[in-house]
Protein backbone atom coordinates (compact mmCIF):
# COMPACT_ATOMS: atom_id res chain seq x y z
CA UNK A 1 0.00 0.00 0.00
CA UNK A 2 3.05 2.55 1.48
CA UNK A 3 4.65 1.89 -2.55
CA UNK A 4 1.05 2.64 -4.20
CA UNK A 5 0.56 5.82 -2.34
CA UNK A 6 4.18 6.69 -2.92
CA UNK A 7 3.91 6.08 -6.47
CA UNK A 8 0.59 7.95 -6.71
CA UNK A 9 1.88 10.88 -4.90
CA UNK A 10 4.70 11.53 -7.27
CA UNK A 11 2.68 11.46 -9.94
CA UNK A 12 0.25 13.76 -8.56
CA UNK A 13 3.61 16.00 -8.17
CA UNK A 14 4.49 15.81 -11.30
CA UNK A 15 0.68 16.30 -13.03
CA UNK A 16 0.31 19.18 -10.78
CA UNK A 17 4.00 21.20 -11.86
CA UNK A 18 2.46 20.40 -15.45
CA UNK A 19 -0.55 22.76 -14.72
CA UNK A 20 1.44 25.40 -13.23
CA UNK A 21 3.56 25.05 -15.98
CA UNK A 22 1.03 25.78 -18.40
CA UNK A 23 -0.70 28.07 -16.22
CA UNK A 24 2.83 30.65 -16.04
CA UNK A 25 3.07 30.55 -19.99
CA UNK A 26 -0.54 31.67 -20.40
CA UNK A 27 -0.57 33.97 -17.17
CA UNK A 28 -3.20 32.06 -16.05
CA UNK A 29 -3.11 32.70 -12.09
CA UNK A 30 -3.47 36.77 -13.63
CA UNK A 31 -6.28 36.26 -15.40
CA UNK A 32 -7.58 34.32 -12.31
CA UNK A 33 -7.06 37.99 -10.12
CA UNK A 34 -3.49 36.29 -8.42
CA UNK A 35 -0.68 38.77 -8.93
CA UNK A 36 1.93 35.70 -8.90
CA UNK A 37 2.30 31.98 -9.27
CA UNK A 38 3.22 31.53 -5.99
CA UNK A 39 0.06 33.50 -4.47
CA UNK A 40 -1.95 31.61 -6.66
CA UNK A 41 -0.71 27.93 -5.27
CA UNK A 42 -1.23 29.31 -1.24
CA UNK A 43 -4.32 31.26 -1.67
CA UNK A 44 -6.08 29.39 -4.79
CA UNK A 45 -4.38 25.76 -4.16
CA UNK A 46 -4.28 25.95 -0.37
CA UNK A 47 -0.16 24.60 -0.72
CA UNK A 48 2.39 25.74 1.98
CA UNK A 49 4.18 28.46 1.39
CA UNK A 50 7.03 26.26 1.48
CA UNK A 51 5.70 23.73 -1.24
CA UNK A 52 4.47 26.73 -3.30
CA UNK A 53 7.97 28.32 -3.53
CA UNK A 54 9.26 24.67 -4.64
CA UNK A 55 6.53 24.36 -7.11
CA UNK A 56 6.99 28.28 -8.26
CA UNK A 57 11.13 27.82 -8.62
CA UNK A 58 11.02 24.69 -10.83
CA UNK A 59 7.47 25.54 -13.00
CA UNK A 60 9.94 28.79 -14.23
CA UNK A 61 13.23 26.88 -14.28
CA UNK A 62 11.24 24.23 -16.38
CA UNK A 63 10.35 27.09 -19.29
CA UNK A 64 14.22 27.57 -19.28
CA UNK A 65 14.67 23.93 -19.27
CA UNK A 66 12.12 21.49 -20.65
CA UNK A 67 14.61 18.48 -19.54
CA UNK A 68 13.85 19.38 -15.95
CA UNK A 69 10.70 18.93 -16.10
CA UNK A 70 10.55 15.82 -18.28
CA UNK A 71 13.18 14.36 -15.50
CA UNK A 72 10.28 14.45 -13.45
CA UNK A 73 7.21 13.35 -15.25
CA UNK A 74 9.60 10.09 -16.27
CA UNK A 75 10.11 9.70 -12.59
CA UNK A 76 14.04 10.12 -12.57
CA UNK A 77 13.74 13.50 -10.37
CA UNK A 78 11.26 14.10 -7.31
CA UNK A 79 10.31 17.81 -7.08
CA UNK A 80 12.60 18.27 -3.78
CA UNK A 81 15.57 16.66 -5.95
CA UNK A 82 14.45 19.18 -8.85
CA UNK A 83 14.01 22.28 -6.65
CA UNK A 84 17.88 22.21 -5.51
CA UNK A 85 19.46 22.56 -8.44
CA UNK A 86 17.12 24.90 -10.04
CA UNK A 87 20.01 27.79 -9.18
CA UNK A 88 22.85 26.03 -11.35
CA UNK A 89 20.64 24.17 -13.74
CA UNK A 90 20.85 25.47 -17.47
CA UNK A 91 20.26 24.20 -20.74
CA UNK A 92 23.80 23.04 -21.18
CA UNK A 93 24.25 21.88 -18.29
CA UNK A 94 21.05 19.43 -17.78
CA UNK A 95 22.07 16.19 -18.43
CA UNK A 96 25.06 16.55 -15.89
CA UNK A 97 22.96 18.11 -13.15
CA UNK A 98 19.73 15.88 -13.31
CA UNK A 99 22.20 13.03 -13.22
CA UNK A 100 23.65 14.03 -10.13
CA UNK A 101 20.36 14.73 -8.25
CA UNK A 102 19.21 11.61 -8.99
CA UNK A 103 22.26 10.07 -7.79
CA UNK A 104 23.51 12.05 -4.79
CA UNK A 105 22.38 12.01 -1.29
CA UNK A 106 21.29 15.65 -0.46
CA UNK A 107 23.99 16.68 1.43
CA UNK A 108 26.39 15.82 -1.55
CA UNK A 109 23.91 17.19 -3.76
CA UNK A 110 24.08 20.43 -1.96
CA UNK A 111 27.62 20.65 -1.57
CA UNK A 112 28.00 20.20 -5.83
CA UNK A 113 25.75 23.41 -5.98
CA UNK A 114 27.45 24.93 -3.20
CA UNK A 115 30.68 24.36 -5.06
CA UNK A 116 29.03 25.68 -8.60
CA UNK A 117 27.42 28.57 -6.85
CA UNK A 118 28.38 29.46 -3.45
CA UNK A 119 25.29 31.53 -2.69
CA UNK A 120 22.58 29.14 -4.03
CA UNK A 121 22.35 26.75 -0.72
CA UNK A 122 22.49 29.65 1.87
CA UNK A 123 18.76 29.92 2.73
CA UNK A 124 17.90 33.30 4.39
CA UNK A 125 15.14 32.13 7.29
CA UNK A 126 13.74 33.62 10.31
CA UNK A 127 12.90 30.94 12.67
CA UNK A 128 10.68 31.63 15.53
CA UNK A 129 12.42 30.82 18.74
CA UNK A 130 9.92 31.87 21.71
CA UNK A 131 7.03 34.09 21.48
CA UNK A 132 8.52 37.39 20.95
CA UNK A 133 11.95 36.28 19.53
CA UNK A 134 12.69 35.31 16.25
CA UNK A 135 16.49 33.86 14.90
CA UNK A 136 17.68 35.52 11.37
CA UNK A 137 19.81 33.22 9.28
CA UNK A 138 21.18 35.33 6.05
CA UNK A 139 24.75 34.58 4.00
CA UNK A 140 26.27 38.01 2.76
CA UNK A 141 29.03 38.58 0.83
CA UNK A 142 32.85 39.93 2.48
CA UNK A 143 31.72 43.34 1.02
CA UNK A 144 28.47 43.44 3.14
CA UNK A 145 30.22 42.10 5.80
CA UNK A 146 32.22 44.56 5.85
CA UNK A 147 29.77 47.36 5.97
CA UNK A 148 28.05 46.14 8.65
CA UNK A 149 31.62 45.88 10.84
CA UNK A 150 32.13 49.61 10.22
CA UNK A 151 28.14 50.11 11.03
CA UNK A 152 29.04 48.47 14.28
CA UNK A 153 32.60 50.20 14.91
CA UNK A 154 30.68 54.02 14.45
CA UNK A 155 27.65 52.52 16.95
CA UNK A 156 30.68 51.15 19.39
CA UNK A 157 31.08 47.87 21.44
CA UNK A 158 28.38 47.61 23.48
CA UNK A 159 25.67 48.12 20.48
CA UNK A 160 24.44 44.42 19.94
CA UNK A 161 23.90 43.04 16.44
CA UNK A 162 20.41 43.28 16.77
CA UNK A 163 20.31 46.74 17.99
CA UNK A 164 22.87 47.65 15.10
CA UNK A 165 20.32 46.04 12.56
CA UNK A 166 17.29 48.03 14.14
CA UNK A 167 19.14 51.07 13.81
CA UNK A 168 19.71 50.53 9.99
CA UNK A 169 15.88 49.60 9.59
CA UNK A 170 14.64 52.24 11.48
CA UNK A 171 16.61 54.84 9.64
CA UNK A 172 15.73 52.64 6.25
CA UNK A 173 11.96 53.17 7.10
CA UNK A 174 12.15 56.78 7.99
CA UNK A 175 13.69 57.79 4.84
CA UNK A 176 11.78 55.40 2.26
CA UNK A 177 8.42 53.68 4.20
CA UNK A 178 5.24 56.10 2.05
CA UNK A 179 3.13 55.34 5.54
CA UNK A 180 6.15 56.82 7.72
CA UNK A 181 6.38 60.06 5.68
CA UNK A 182 2.52 60.21 5.42
CA UNK A 183 2.40 59.73 9.88
CA UNK A 184 4.84 62.59 10.26
CA UNK A 185 3.47 64.86 7.94
CA UNK A 186 -0.03 64.04 9.40
CA UNK A 187 1.91 65.24 12.95
CA UNK A 188 3.13 68.43 11.52
CA UNK A 189 -0.34 69.33 10.42
CA UNK A 190 -1.79 68.86 13.92
CA UNK A 191 0.81 70.88 15.31
CA UNK A 192 0.77 73.72 12.40
CA UNK A 193 -1.16 76.88 13.43
CA UNK A 194 -4.05 77.40 11.69
CA UNK A 195 -3.89 80.84 9.88
CA UNK A 196 -6.34 80.68 7.23
CA UNK A 197 -7.53 78.55 4.33
CA UNK A 198 -4.94 78.03 1.89
CA UNK A 199 -5.41 77.68 -1.57
CA UNK A 200 -3.45 74.52 -3.27
CA UNK A 201 -1.51 75.62 -6.68
CA UNK A 202 -2.85 73.59 -9.72
CA UNK A 203 -0.59 70.50 -10.15
CA UNK A 204 -1.09 67.59 -12.69
CA UNK A 205 -0.19 65.13 -10.17
CA UNK A 206 -1.87 64.23 -6.99
CA UNK A 207 -1.11 66.38 -4.32
CA UNK A 208 1.28 65.08 -1.18
CA UNK A 209 -1.71 65.91 1.03
CA UNK A 210 -3.71 63.12 -1.00
CA UNK A 211 -0.84 60.99 -1.46
CA UNK A 212 0.23 61.12 2.51
CA UNK A 213 -3.84 60.28 3.12
CA UNK A 214 -4.25 57.21 0.60
CA UNK A 215 -0.57 55.91 2.25
CA UNK A 216 -2.13 56.49 5.52
CA UNK A 217 -5.70 54.50 4.74
CA UNK A 218 -4.34 51.67 2.77
CA UNK A 219 -0.72 50.83 4.77
CA UNK A 220 0.77 50.57 1.50
CA UNK A 221 -0.69 47.16 0.54
CA UNK A 222 -2.86 46.36 -2.24
CA UNK A 223 -6.19 46.74 -1.18
CA UNK A 224 -7.15 44.12 -4.28
CA UNK A 225 -9.27 41.23 -3.43
CA UNK A 226 -8.76 37.56 -4.78
CA UNK A 227 -11.57 35.66 -5.77
CA UNK A 228 -11.21 34.18 -2.70
CA UNK A 229 -12.34 37.48 -0.90
CA UNK A 230 -8.55 37.26 0.43
CA UNK A 231 -6.98 40.92 0.59
CA UNK A 232 -3.96 40.96 -1.86
CA UNK A 233 -1.07 40.92 0.74
CA UNK A 234 1.43 42.70 -1.72
CA UNK A 235 3.37 45.81 -0.54
CA UNK A 236 5.95 45.69 -3.12
CA UNK A 237 5.59 47.48 -6.58
CA UNK A 238 2.36 49.36 -5.57
CA UNK A 239 0.92 52.09 -7.34
CA UNK A 240 -1.99 54.56 -7.14
CA UNK A 241 -4.83 54.03 -9.45
CA UNK A 242 -7.94 56.46 -9.98
CA UNK A 243 -11.15 54.55 -9.34
CA UNK A 244 -12.63 57.17 -12.08
CA UNK A 245 -9.66 57.20 -14.40
CA UNK A 246 -8.60 61.18 -15.22
CA UNK A 247 -9.98 60.67 -18.67
CA UNK A 248 -13.28 60.56 -18.03
CA UNK A 249 -13.12 63.77 -14.94
CA UNK A 250 -12.34 61.54 -12.63
CA UNK A 251 -10.09 63.55 -9.45
CA UNK A 252 -6.99 63.83 -7.65
CA UNK A 253 -8.73 62.95 -4.08
CA UNK A 254 -8.32 60.32 -1.76
CA UNK A 255 -11.83 58.66 -2.51
CA UNK A 256 -10.80 58.35 -6.36
CA UNK A 257 -7.65 56.49 -5.48
CA UNK A 258 -6.72 53.37 -3.96
CA UNK A 259 -3.61 51.29 -3.76
CA UNK A 260 -2.62 48.13 -5.72
CA UNK A 261 0.15 46.41 -6.61
CA UNK A 262 1.51 45.54 -10.60
CA UNK A 263 0.00 42.87 -11.09
CA UNK A 264 -3.96 43.69 -10.12
CA UNK A 265 -3.26 47.34 -11.37
CA UNK A 266 -2.82 45.61 -14.92
CA UNK A 267 -5.47 43.65 -14.02
CA UNK A 268 -8.29 45.97 -13.34
CA UNK A 269 -7.25 47.97 -16.91
CA UNK A 270 -7.04 45.26 -19.20
CA UNK A 271 -10.21 43.26 -17.50
CA UNK A 272 -13.41 45.14 -18.71
CA UNK A 273 -15.61 45.79 -15.80
CA UNK A 274 -13.72 44.78 -13.55
CA UNK A 275 -13.48 46.69 -10.13
CA UNK A 276 -10.33 48.17 -9.12
CA UNK A 277 -11.49 47.83 -5.55
CA UNK A 278 -11.56 43.94 -5.69
CA UNK A 279 -10.77 41.01 -8.28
Amino acid sequence: MALGLAKTFKESESALLDVLVRVRQKNGFFELGYPHLFTYCVQGLGLSEAQSSYFSKVARKSEEVPELKSAIEQGVLSLSQARRVVPVITKETARDWIAKAAALPQKELEREVRRVNPLAVTKDRVRIVAVDRSELKVGMSVEVERKLARVREILGPEVSLEQTLERLVDEFLKRKDPVQKAQRAEIRKAKRPTLGRSVARPTLGIPVHVLHAVNRRDRGQCQATTPHGRQCSEKNWVHLHHIVPKARGGANTADNLVTLCSAHHRFVHFTPGRSSRGS
